[in-house]
């Protein structure tokens, strides 16, 4: 045998070798990165807190004009939020979230509800203005008269 074919199968031991070491390395992180816990992406404290203010609002307008599904609802929402609590613990959010009053006026409205929906409408609403369309006129017409309504239903809530 030649000395440079005993080189040639001693360069693919080798590099046999360095693929296996460096897969081994690699799954050795993968299993670590995903034993933390830190293998998903990172949680945002903002976002986790909006949503759980959101659904402990909901509860809060549901409980203080209840109809006949509001429990429903609760039980539904009582489950996300404690979803939500594990989150924001996992993700290490400090501070305590806590519903907003709920201004019933006459009407029984959450005060709240009715500002994230009238500001959602009105976000929709510039968003089509700026990104027309052939049916922008159309939902901008729609929409318009949903925020019409929703300002009629905060004066009677007394927001």
């Amino acid at each position: 045998m030649s000395l440079f074919a005993r080189n040639g199968r001693h360069r693919k031991r080798t590099k046999l070798g360095l693929a296996v070491l460096v897969g081994a390395v690699g799954l050795a992180a993968l299993a670590v990165a995903l034993s933390t816990g830190r293998g998903e992406a990172a949680e945002n404290c903002g976002g986790l807190d909006t949503a759980l203010q959101n659904n402990l609002n909901f509860i809060a307008a549901q409980q203080a004009a209840p109809d006949a599904q509001s429990q429903a609802r609760i039980d539904n929402r009582l489950a996300v939020v404690d979803q939500l609590q594990q989150r924001r613990q996992a993700a290490g959010c400090v501070g305590d979230v806590v519903a907003q009053p709920v201004n019933t006026g006459g009407s029984g409205e959450s005060c709240a509800g009715l500002d994230t929906a009238l500001r959602n409408n009105l976000n929709f609403i510039a968003a089509q203005k700026a990104t027309p369309d052939t049916q922008s006129q159309a939902r901008i017409a729609n929409r318009q008269a949903v925020v019409d309504l929703i300002q009629q239903r905060r004066q009677a809530a007394g927001c």
